[in-house]
């Protein structure tokens, strides 16, 4: 309670919006608690800076993007469905949208999805909902599951339900591509590294490589059900 006073105090000196204010006493509540629950972080994110990753301005981004697609549609033609999780402010989603005839992309911010939408207001092929994978209750099978740079968030904990919902909602001859740049250094508490070998455990690999980019090297894993 004296952490949340403190916060409070800072915040009216320094002018601080009240919704940022409420999403940081609610993200430290959760990190308190230990509940996993990330969405209150990411909503105080998106109300502080519009695009914190520069998914919109930057190259690395855009050639990441590139090659993803690119990959996906070597091992996978278009069409079908495809199912984004971890949307962010859409700038992929847009892309998945050109190839296939339907996208669900899911994220946990409301703050994000309002931004993605409004992104994509003339994609007609592409629903954003606000959830995340182990809530997603859609009732479909997508052809392609897209998990980039978002799993990292999950906490170790979660990881069996996370591949259970992944595994219920892929197609039989579907495929999962998990993108995530490559871990250096000790292990943070707030990210988990170890999701190659758990998502090895559901399904199995048909395409690995790492991109040894300058800047920030990432990996680039196509996954399929286990005959």
């Amino acid at each position: 309670m004296t952490t949340a006073f403190k916060l409070i105090a800072k915040a009216i000196t320094l002018r601080v919006p009240p919704r940022i204010v409420l999403f940081g006493l609610m993200n430290k509540i959760n990190y308190l608690l230990k509940t996993g629950n990330r969405r209150y972080e990411f909503e105080r994110l998106y109300l502080e800076s519009f695009d914190p990753w520069a998914y919109h301005t930057s190259a690395y981004e855009r050639e990441k993007y590139e090659l993803t697609i690119e990959r996906i549609l070597t091992l996978r033609r278009g069409s079908g469905v495809a199912l984004e999780v971890g949307c962010s402010l859409g700038v992929f989603s847009g892309l998945l949208a050109k190839h296939f005839d339907d996208v669900v992309s899911i994220d946990i911010s409301n703050e994000a999805i309002r931004s993605a939408r409004e992104h994509n207001r003339r994609c007609g092929n592409l629903r954003f909902l606000r959830t995340d994978i182990q809530a997603f209750d859609e009732d479909l099978k997508a052809d392609i599951i897209t998990c980039a740079e978002v799993l990292y968030y999950i906490r170790e904990a979660d990881a069996v339900s996370v591949c259970q919902r992944l595994e219920q909602k892929l197609a039989p001859e579907g495929l999962i591509i998990y993108v995530s740049a490559i871990a250096s250094g000790p292990e943070s508490p707030f990210y988990f590294s170890g999701w190659p070998e758990v998502l090895g455990r559901y399904f199995a690999p048909v395409h690995r490589e790492l991109v040894d980019d300058p800047s920030r090297p990432y990996e680039l894993i196509a996954l399929e059900r286990r005959k």
